[in-house]
């Protein structure tokens, strides 16, 4: 099985080289795009994974996960194809419906396919190096952008459908799962199964969605602000897409502080820790709204992207920690699903936001930033009653 392990680990970078993410905003608004209706995209496109996460389950369970990862590596390969010649609001639409099947149907498959692969003892070895690779592809594009390609984006393009290309044509190699090791906890069979029945529903408190409310102002603020509104902050500045995409690399390695999280919480206190991690990105969110300064605009969006980054693996700790072992995964599932819904709500409001002005934008960041500590607030508080 090392043969598709070599494979997986090939199609991880190869679809981390999206060689135009350092000006993927820049991109759509240079074909007619606004910032609202990358917004509507956007958030259409995380209502439809939503929708297809349940079916997708159904047929990964009766064509098997090796079939469906061709597919969605398939999907993913058409999807920056049709981005590549996009040139209206309908054609970057089309494109994200694309990408919404990729996405929904790799959603667990990829990760049971490693397990199935992986040696015995070694499996959340392989997870980290695959993640890594990921990141390293998405790290080798934007340097690449920087280096030669610069403002001429359709080129990037281009190469990122050339590089999913190859990615589809790895899959096809893939061979079958061991038939042993088919009962993964991960897997899509298991989570279709949970979620069907009623159940799970009750594995953790419904106080525990203020937790999740407020973890999902504070992730999608981070989301927008780091993919959406850097580049046009950067352009207001005074910035080159080549500064810019240097600065895009810059904002990945900051995303890179998760390690340090656990240390920092035993360090400080789960409150004082997550008081950092969300007052700090409001903090740099009103400065943003404030400062056309090129320096000053960097230093907030790496601060955002670093304090974000190391909040995540506490919350994914917190969120373990609500919820029965015996239906984690499909207790997972639903937390991912409010998450999803959130996210896709607080798009149009950024959006919405962003077309008037991007300053209004940042300052609603700064309010979603403390409402989300409030509710994280009013959660632990109710935590330590109950504990």
């Amino acid at each position: 099985m090392k043969k598709n392990l070599c494979l997986l680990y090939g199609i991880a970078f190869l679809q981390g080289m999206v060689f135009y993410s350092p000006a993927s905003v820049l991109y759509r608004q240079a074909a007619g795009l606004n910032i609202f209706q990358i917004s509507v995209i956007e958030s259409i496109s995380l209502f439809l994974c939503f929708a297809l996460e349940i079916p997708w389950g159904i047929l990964a369970d009766r064509i098997g996960y090796r079939i469906t990862m061709s597919l969605c590596c398939f999907f993913y390969f058409i999807s920056k194809i049709i981005f590549w010649k996009a040139w209206s609001f309908q054609d970057f639409l089309l494109e994200r419906i694309f990408l919404s099947i990729a996405v929904s149907g790799l959603s667990g498959v990829d990760i049971a396919l490693l397990y199935l692969y992986a040696p015995e003892g070694k499996s959340q070895k392989v997870f980290g190096l695959y993640e890594g690779l990921g990141t390293g592809g998405l790290l080798t594009a934007s340097i690449c952008f920087s280096l030669f390609l610069k403002n001429n984006w359709r080129r990037a393009a281009l190469l990122t459908a050339a590089a999913y290309g190859i990615a589809f044509v790895l899959a096809l190699f893939l061979l079958e799962e061991k038939p042993e090791r088919l009962k993964v906890s991960l897997t899509k069979t298991e989570k279709r199964t949970l979620k069907l029945s009623r159940s799970f529903l009750f594995t953790f408190n419904p106080p525990f969605f203020l937790f999740l409310f407020g973890a999902g102002l504070l992730g999608e603020t981070r989301q927008y602000i780091t993919v959406f509104l850097n580049q046009p902050q950067y352009i207001a500045c005074g910035l080159s897409a080549g500064s810019i995409a240097l600065l895009y690399i810059l904002t990945l390695i900051a995303g890179m502080t998760g390690p340090w999280s656990d240390f920092l919480t035993k360090k400080l206190g789960i409150p004082l820790f997550s008081a950092c991690c969300f007052l700090c990105p409001a903090l740099l969110c009103f400065v943003l709204a404030h400062t056309r300064s090129p320096l000053l605009s960097a230093i907030c969006i790496l601060g955002i992207q670093g304090f974000v980054s190391l909040f995540l693996p506490l919350q994914s700790e917190l969120q373990n920690q609500e919820i029965s072992a015996a239906h984690r995964a499909a207790a997972l599932s639903l937390q991912a699903m409010f998450l999803e819904l959130t996210s896709a709500a607080l798009e149009l409001i950024f959006g919405s936001m962003a077309q008037k002005s991007l300053r209004l934008s940042f300052s609603a960041g700064v309010f979603f930033c403390g409402a989300g500590f409030l509710l994280f607030l009013l959660w632990y508080r109710y935590s330590l009653k109950r504990h």
